[in-house]
């Protein structure tokens, strides 16, 4: 019986601790720790957000909101909201119907579990948004929301794998145009101002979420089924007209896209804001991507630079709607994934219309040297960096993620082929749909598409730092290719690039470096040898002991 009665003790302490999130400390840490997501992921189920925001014409008034929290639980719990505000923008909250007791610290709101439970909870909080990410102006304010600030606007549970439904509801003056993710379902027109409700959104992490409202022009496109709205405070009719041209890239991006992975456009519109003095190039909320006047609108004679860059942007931020939208990374610890693959593919989309341009020295010039640059150092990242806090996310932002990440990209392609890469996307795409994936899902994927190890070559082109020291020996007509890992970790980068042997005929040949040793039989003997002619190869090339510059002798006249 005592050991009866003990073990029934021991359980019941068991199943309490599972349930317990007091037990970690690091719960309740400013930001979300991963501890706090991981909880939290467990735990909530079928999020809905519902907001509200009355927006006042003068800049200096404060902006009051109200949300409502719905999810689902198995068992009632502690809840743990964030909110990066002073306390006293909370101005009530209830839980369940019932005004709840909660506790502010470490910017969250901490509700008891006395008045959760098992099953459908909804938590109504009415608060003062916070001024940082509405980014207001005299005349039009916008939301930029990337990568952690949700949650200085609203409260709301900040992580990027636990997607919600929105519906947003805003108040704002009679003159001005309102812009969310999804459709206008109602527009009421009131003796101070109108009401403005748009449709729920599909499931989108909270980064993801915008608004924009202002005084604002409006344009629509329509090509076949398909319906564009651009919204815009330009007003040289010059740079307006460009908007033509604008539409016509991004309903090409749009119909590339589709084309490429099999996937529809996954969501319910597509309408983008140009607006003056935008923090970056572009950010791609779902139904309202936002840019930058100055990199849409340009110049009336502009440089075909210019325009390729126009067109780049333009089709990077469309390839976010499937890479990063629709699937999204379970951590930022893998934003890097939906940066690469928007770089990857807009250079695969924009490179036909610019046949003039040589795109292979573009990027060279923009990707390889500049992670070249930094890999070289001591201080240099591996590109998956580890991340126990969001409030770090924009630390992990850099040349590694930017640049090392796409040439890996191209190398992974090169290593499995590109109608297997494709045929691994679309898996991945319709796998993960309106969730979250990981890149270790992604590889498990495309590994299962070819026979090359893809597991090794992420652990050394994405979990580990720097890059290898290339090393060529020739001896008759055998040329002998090594790669040495300069921290002694026993790496081996897969990659393929061109060697040019120089002599009675001009001959180019190519290196496919799988393991550390690679040899080489040369159809002749080479007066020179040129590696890395194409530019492809990554690392410290050592040619032999004789060397000039631009080229590799024998040592042969």
């Amino acid at each position: 019986m005592k050991t009866y009665i003990g073990n029934l003790i021991l359980m019941c302490c068991l199943l309490c601790s599972c349930h317990q999130p007091t037990n970690n400390p690091h719960l309740y840490d400013k930001g979300v720790s991963q501890e706090l997501a991981a909880l939290r992921k467990q735990e909530i189920k079928e999020l809905k957000y519902k907001l509200y925001f009355a927006i006042p014409e003068q800049k200096s008034v404060p902006v009051n909101g109200k949300i409502t929290i719905e999810f689902n639980l198995d068992m009632p719990q502690e809840i743990i909201l964030d909110f990066r505000e002073e306390s006293e923008k909370i101005k009530s909250v209830s839980v369940n119907g019932q005004t709840s007791h909660y506790d502010f610290r470490n910017e969250h709101i901490i509700l008891p579990k006395n008045n959760i439970i098992k099953g459908k909870n909804d938590i109504t909080i009415q608060f003062i948004a916070g001024n940082q990410s509405l980014n207001r102006n005299d005349e039009f304010l916008y939301t930029l929301l990337v990568p952690d600030r949700a949650r200085t606007l609203f409260p709301c549970f900040e992580q990027p794998n636990l997607k919600a439904t929105f519906t947003l509801q805003l108040d704002v003056p009679t003159e001005w145009k309102a812009v969310s993710n999804t459709y206008i379902t109602k527009e009421e027109i009131k003796s101070t101002g109108k009401t403005v409700t748009f449709a729920p959104t599909e499931p989108l992490s909270t980064y993801l979420f915008s608004f924009v409202a202002g005084k604002l022009e409006q344009k629509e496109y329509t090509e076949g089924d398909r319906k564009i709205s651009a919204y815009y405070r330009e007003t040289d009719p010059d740079k307006v007209a460009q908007l033509d041209t604008i539409f016509k890239q991004v309903a090409a991006s749009l119909n590339w896209l589709e084309e490429y992975t099999d996937v529809p456009y996954p969501f319910a519109k597509y309408d983008f804001i140009i607006l003056p003095g935008f923090q970056y190039g572009g950010m791609e909320h779902t139904g309202a991507t936002l840019y930058n006047d100055t990199q849409m609108f340009l110049s009336n004679n502009p440089t075909p630079d210019e325009e390729l860059r126009r067109t780049q942007l333009i089709a990077h931020e469309t390839a976010h709607m499937w890479f990063g939208d629709l699937v999204t990374m379970n951590w930022f610890d893998d934003v890097w994934t939906k940066e690469v693959f928007a770089n990857y593919f807009a250079a695969l989309i924009t490179e036909p219309l610019f046949p003039q341009i040589n795109h292979q020295l573009n990027w060279m010039k923009t990707y390889t040297a500049a992670s070249l640059s930094e890999d070289r150092t001591p201080g240099t990242t591996a590109i998956r960096q580890p991340l126990d806090n969001l409030q770090n996310a924009g630390l992990i932002y850099g040349q590694i993620i930017y640049n090392k990440a796409p040439v890996m990209m191209v190398k992974l392609v090169e290593l499995m082929g590109k109608e297997a890469f494709r045929e691994g996307i679309q898996e991945y795409l319709k796998t993960y749909a309106y969730a979250n994936a990981t890149w270790d899902d992604l590889i498990q994927i495309l590994d299962s598409k070819t026979e090359q190890d893809l597991s090794a070559f992420s652990d050394a082109w994405v979990n580990q730092k720097g890059m290898p020291v290339i090393n060529f020996e020739r001896s008759g007509n055998q040329l002998t290719i090594r790669q040495q890992d300069p921290y002694q970790r026993g790496l081996n980068w897969p990659q393929k690039f061109n060697i040019t042997l120089c002599g009675e005929r001009d001959t180019t040949i190519e290196a496919n470096l799988t393991n550390s040793q690679y040899h080489l039989t040369l159809p002749f003997t080479p007066t020179h040898i040129l590696p890395n002619t194409d530019g492809r190869g990554y690392g410290l090339l050592v040619p032999a002991a004789t060397v000039s510059i631009g080229c590799w002798s024998t040592g042969k006249k």
